[in-house]
């Protein structure tokens, strides 16, 4: 049985220009991981999406991986797991000044 969850994605700041959107459902097969949604998100949204977020096949250390207000280590992306109604959010590097 291919059971399907849906989660929320939210877009800021260069993320957003990419996207043109500020949140979106995204659905995935039930198990799927962060990693696995990236990979979506990058079948929909292209090479702009690919450039940001990875460094070939993995995604850019300098990124912020949150699921559900929490952070997600870029080394382990492969091994959360998502869930029904969570929330990602990938925020870009936060520069200061």
């Amino acid at each position: 049985m291919n059971e399907e969850i849906e989660i929320k994605l939210r877009y800021f700041a260069l993320i957003r220009d990419i996207t043109g959107k500020k949140e979106e459902p995204l659905l995935l097969q039930k198990g799927s991981s962060v990693m696995d949604a990236l990979k979506k998100i990058s079948e929909i949204y292209g090479e702009k999406f690919i450039r940001f977020v990875f460094d070939g096949e993995k995604p850019k250390d300098n990124l912020i991986f949150l699921v559900n207000g929490q952070t997600v280590n870029s080394k382990l992306l492969d091994r959360r797991k998502l869930e029904q109604t969570d929330v990602l959010v990938v925020l870009p590097p936060i520069g200061g000044g």
